[in-house]
């Protein structure tokens, strides 16, 4: 190929082949940029577990039940309405299941599919609480001397008021009432008689709190209200009665009668629950009294005395009869309006009806 000759404004002449020849020792001498290389990560898809776990007696959910992968710390806790997910590296695996006063069950999953767990109750676990004024302790470990009524033996039960509980299910507790008016007061010694004078009523504390008892009537009598009998004994979750002298560290001469201190209900996490109760019952004789007679009957009692008295002393049939025609009425007068039956008018079977309505529920900050 025929090459073209450049010239420059200098004496110099520079050819167009030189300049071809530095251009391709330029581009032997540059570095080549390697090819890009891709790599390929491959990506292990995970696997999850989903479920709900109720409780077996009666099929409510659980709500803050533990759920562990055993053999990691892979876990979770059930929402409101039971239900959990965990995700799994790999199947199959085993899930531990826990709650408290619930048995843990272990259970196998091989697929992700969701599950259901049922808990059953475990009552070794449901161990006896007591509840003092500086804590609360198991019974076993309470060196004090006390007696708790438990909350299943005061559900449901008719009572008047929350003292009637302590009937039998209190050791060593005395308790008497003033009289049958329903809402009087009561008494109850938890130390026995300690005084002559003085009053021997126990210290009640509601959660945490000491308050009034006895009467609230005008008159010093005890056949008024009793303030402990306006407490619904729905609400009461237990009852703990402290009979030594534990308590006056905390509440000084004002347990010298020995402490009964109640603890009330609250709200759960959860749905709102609701509880309606009704409550229906009637009052009668235990036994039936001895018959009495009622006015014709002693009527007729007194007649047949005076016509007897009057044969005993000789007289004829007729005139004994006549006899006592004549004087009956001084001894037992037929009534302008007629005998009354006094046994029907003032003893009949008493009713009673009470119906309660209540709403109970809670979140993460607040209860009700």
């Amino acid at each position: 190929m025929k090459m073209r000759h450049l010239h420059s404004t200098g004496n110099g002449i520079v050819s167009a082949s030189l300049i071809s020849r530095m251009l391709l020792l330029g581009l032997a001498g540059a570095t080549m940029p390697q090819a890009a290389s891709a790599t390929v990560h491959s990506v292990q898809q995970k696997e999850s577990i989903s479920g709900v776990i109720t409780d077996a007696a009666t099929g409510e959910a659980i709500i803050g039940a533990s759920i562990l992968v055993k053999g990691t710390n892979t876990g979770a806790v059930t929402d409101i309405d039971g239900k959990f997910f965990i995700p799994a590296d790999k199947l199959p695996v085993t899930l531990v299941v826990s709650y408290v006063g619930f048995q843990k069950k272990e259970i196998r999953v091989t697929s992700s599919s969701p599950i259901h767990v049922n808990l059953q109750e475990d009552s070794q676990m449901m161990e006896e609480v007591i509840v003092t004024g500086y804590g609360t302790f198991k019974k076993s470990a309470y060196a004090g001397s006390a007696a708790n009524v438990k909350s299943d033996k005061i559900a449901d039960v008719p009572t008047v008021s929350f003292q009637d509980m302590l009937q039998g299910n209190a050791t060593g507790v005395q308790f008497s009432a003033s009289s049958g008016q329903p809402g009087a007061s009561s008494s109850i010694n938890v130390r026995g008689m300690g005084s002559i004078n003085a009053s021997n009523t126990p210290l009640y504390v509601i959660d945490g709190v000491p308050v009034m008892s006895g009467s609230i009537n005008s008159l010093d009598s005890d056949s008024g209200l009793d303030i402990m009998s306006t407490i619904n004994t729905n609400d009461i979750a237990s009852i703990t009665v402290i009979k030594d002298a534990a308590a006056a560290s905390l509440y000084g001469s004002r347990a010298a009668n020995g402490v009964i201190i109640i603890t009330t209900k609250q709200g759960q996490q959860g749905k709102p629950k609701v509880n309606l109760q009704a409550d229906w019952g009637y009052s009668d004789f235990a036994m039936e009294f001895r018959p009495v007679m009622n006015g014709q009957q002693r009527r007729d009692y007194i007649y047949n005395g005076l016509y007897a008295g009057q044969i005993r002393k000789g007289k004829t049939e007729d005139e004994a009869k006549a006899y006592a025609d004549e004087n009956i009425d001084d001894y037992a007068p037929v009534p302008w309006c007629g005998f009354v039956d006094w046994n029907d008018v003032l003893f009949k079977k008493g009713s009673h009806q009470q119906y309660e309505a209540s709403i109970s529920g809670g979140a993460e900050k607040f209860k009700y």
